[in-house]
Formats: C-alpha cells, structure tokens, sequence
C-alpha cells in the first residue's frame, strides 16, 4: 500500500505518495483528474514512475479542525462533503477504494470550511477505503462548541448503528431529514437508483444513487460537489452539444438541474427553454448587461468584475473590491482585467500570493481565468464565472 506524507508551507499543503510495488498509475484517471476541477480532490502530480505528489490550498487535518469545538452546522457539513466525494468518484468511474478515508490526510480550509481528499489515481489491489469506519471515526472525534448539544452526534452515530449496508443515499436522506439546511451549502448530486460500488473490509457494501440514463463519459461528467450551487458552462455546452438525447433526458427527469445547466449557455437555452412568448417578452425588457463575477467562498459575497481594470485588496481607498476581515491579502494584492471578452488575473507582487486552481502566480504575470476556476488571493478563495 503506498506510503503518504504531509507537507506544511508556504499557506499549502503538499502530499507525497510513493507507491508500493504492484501499484501502477492509471493513466486515464490521472488525465480526468488533471483536465476537469473535481470538487475536493486534490489534482495529482507525478514525480516518477511510482511517485505523486498532490497540492491544496491552505488548511489543517481534518482529525485536527475536529477538534477544536466546531458548530453542528460545521459536523454535518464535514458529513455532506464526504458523502459528496464518495459520488463523485463513483460518478467519475473511478474506484471508490482509492479515496484515502483517513482523517490524517483528509485536509479542511478554516475560510471556507470546504475539504479537500487525496484521490490515488492507480491500479492496486489493495483495499484502501472503509467509509463506515471513516464516518465513524469522525463522529467519536468530534468535540462540538460549548453552547452545541451533543445529540445530532449521538444520533447520528446510532443511525449508522442501525445500517446493515452503507448505503451513501440513505445517510443523504437521513441528513435531509434532520438537518436540511446543509444542502444550502453543499450542492447535492441527484441521482434516481441505487448502484452497488463496492465493499469494504469491515464487510459491509455501500450504495450510492444514480439515475438509469446513459452515464456520461468522465470528461464531460459534470461535478457538483462545490460549496457553491454552480455549473461548469464548458461542461454544460458539450452535454448539450456532444449529447443531446442525455440532455433530453435530463430536461424530463431532472427539470431543475438542467434548467441550471442550460441557462449558463444562453444561445442553448434560448433554443430549448424560451418559448414565442417568453422571448418577447425579453425582448420588451431591453439589453441586460451581465459582468464576470466572483464568489467569495467564505461569506458567498458576489462580486461583479464591472471594469477593465477590477483592483482587489484589503485597503479600500485603493480598490474596486475590499476583502473584509483577512489580514493575509495585501491592500492592493491582485487585478481582475477584462479583455478581448476574456478575463485574466494579475499579481500586483501581494505579500501571500494569488492562485489560480492552487497554483502560484509570478508578479504582474497575466493568467487567464475561465468559468469554474479557483481564483486564491493570499488564503481567501473565490470561484471565478463568466
């Protein structure tokens, strides 16, 4: 089984991997995970022939953010978001015995309290996950704030109790019961059907939800599991454009989620969504003007990019956005530039850094950003839409 270890520096984290000698990466997994943002999987890098390394934004192990007495809001989130991974690997048609489940290297943002798992990308024999002992084990783990009543927990812990098989739509639909205002924060995938993903040592099998349409190919798939309820548009354009009877599909069976979906390509969904009347009526209200925007992941501020030049930082004579309560981001630290109908973000040599998908920015270097990216200033982070 490979051999993981966690580096602290400069606000990132970094895991090494060095694999075990029958374990081989997958070449295709490891090209999905490198060409499509995944929500909280960190993106591996390869380093040789049995070495991978995986980079994060800042954060601390989860076994740590546990306990330093979080909310029953921050346990049930913990909760969604690793039920979310689960999904979205198995959406991805990868092996869910991959997923590290160990709260050592399972890794929290304090801004924006998203997780961040390590996905190993290999062919291996070795049985690696064991998500009712990972659920359990944070449940025991967790010490909750001083004003917060034990009892979510303790219930939680009896409800897994009582699962004969762990099934991954069942504990969504338990949280949905008793703590429903979680999925305001964590856009839950929707499925129809259960599908069997496999089994663990503790001998129990888990299940996950998938409706009975024709399953996308991985690279179209679109990821859901953002603390934020937005879509990938470049996705949406080619499940609409490669596969139109899917899309039919989802227009039928999942009417809200496509509605999303179509509505973030305007040319597709005035084709298919607006109808004779509902088009003039658009056309009566006149133009409507629509800017990039961000949204600051840990107080879901929008902030719309309305200038050529969009300054942000800490000092607010000096910018178009100020970043509140965040002394990291320097008082002029980063631009927003508008050009050519594309955007691109610049270092103005800030003090921590901005990033872009967890990758570090030269000062004044121009990189383009695209809809869906994680645009980092210092450790605030921003999800970036056209």
């Amino acid at each position: 089984m490979s051999k993981l270890k966690v580096k602290f520096k400069d606000s990132q984290i970094t895991v090494k991997s060095k694999l075990a000698k029958d374990e081989q990466i997958n070449a295709r997994e490891l090209e999905i995970l490198n060409s499509k943002i995944i929500r909280g999987i960190m993106k591996p890098t390869v380093e040789g022939e049995k070495k991978l390394s995986y980079l994060s934004p800042s954060g601390i192990k989860l076994e740590a953010y546990l306990k330093k007495g979080i909310s029953k809001n921050d346990f049930f989130l913990v909760i969604a978001q690793i039920l979310e991974a689960v999904k979205s690997i198995g959406r991805n048609s990868f092996n869910v015995n991959n997923l590290i489940l160990n709260m050592k290297y399972v890794f929290v943002n304090e801004m924006t309290h998203e997780l961040h798992f390590v996905y190993q990308p290999i062919y291996s024999s070795a049985i690696a996950s064991d998500l009712a002992s990972f659920l359990y084990d944070v449940a025991y783990s967790v010490t909750l704030a001083l004003n917060e009543d034990y009892k979510c927990v303790n219930d939680f812990i009896a409800y897994l109790k009582s699962l004969q098989a762990v099934s991954v739509i069942k504990i969504e639909k338990y949280l949905l019961d008793v703590y429903p205002q979680i999925y305001k924060q964590v856009k839950r995938q929707k499925y129809g059907q259960s599908e069997y993903l496999g089994s663990f040592k503790n001998g129990k099998d888990i299940y996950y939800d998938m409706d009975n349409r024709k399953r996308p190919t991985p690279l179209d798939d679109d990821d859901a599991t953002s603390l934020l309820d937005e879509s990938d548009a470049d996705e949406a354009t080619s499940l609409l454009e490669e596969e139109e009877d899917e899309a039919t599909s989802l227009l039928e069976e999942e009417e809200d989620e496509a509605t999303s979906l179509l509505m973030e390509d305007e040319e597709e969904a005035t084709s298919v969504l607006i109808d004779d009347d509902e088009a003039t009526s658009l056309l009566c209200e006149g133009p409507q003007i629509s800017y990039p925007y961000l949204i600051r992941k840990s107080s879901f501020d929008r902030v719309d990019i309305n200038k050529p030049v969009f300054r942000i930082g800490k000092e607010r004579s000096y910018v178009d956005y100020f970043v509140a309560n965040n002394n990291a981001v320097s008082r002029i630290h980063a631009d927003i530039i508008t050009k050519n109908n594309c955007c691109f973000v610049k270092d103005e040599n800030s003090t921590n850094g901005t990033y872009v998908n967890g990758s570090r920015l030269n000062p004044n270097e121009e990189v383009q950003i695209f809809d869906g990216d994680i645009v980092t200033f210092a450790n605030d982070e921003f999800e970036f839409h056209l």
